[in-house]
């Protein structure tokens, strides 16, 4: 028998519960305008191909392409799909390549309210600090809000 006190515990505790309570630093509402959506269907579920263009405030600042799969052959216990989204930026005038910048998203779409919850994967160079930011977007009169919040310097900020 093991007999540990929890008051040795109580500490560790606290202290987890403090550190990851952060709070988010900043924050960027992007607004993107679907020009196509394209649905696959295969043997497996179906696959939904997005473009379009995204908006910050009334001004453009890229195009986005986003794919979500729905698995029909699981027998879903939500009505989601994973979803990727790349957000497309003009290239730095000092970058490497003419390729432009980029921002990647993975999560899930609800297809039930048609709100997405992920987060960002990856990152062109001068966007790095963004990866491990919190995202989500939801759809009103048929345009996506996409929030990320991060927790790096409030200063930093997509295009």
């Amino acid at each position: 028998m093991m007999s540990f006190s929890s008051r040795k515990f109580v500490p560790l505790i606290a202290a987890a519960t403090l550190w990851s309570g952060s709070a988010f630093a900043g924050s960027v509402v992007l607004e993107l305008h679907r020009a196509s959506l394209t649905n696959v269907t295969d043997a497996a579920g179906l696959t939904q191909h997005e473009a379009g263009t995204i908006l910050k405030g009334t001004t453009l600042v890229g195009n986005y392409f986003l794919s979500r799969r729905v698995d029909t052959l699981s027998g879903a216990l939500f009505n989601t799909g994973a979803t990727h989204i790349t957000l497309f930026f003009e290239p730095q005038a000092n970058g490497t390549s003419p390729a432009p910048d980029n921002v990647t998203l993975d999560g899930a779409h609800d297809f039930s309210s048609g709100g997405f919850k992920g987060s960002v994967s990856a990152a062109s160079n001068p966007y790095s600090w963004i990866k491990g930011a919190d995202a989500s977007y939801s759809i009103l009169n048929g345009v996506d809000t996409l929030t990320i919040k991060w927790l790096a310097s409030p200063e930093l900020t997509l295009p």
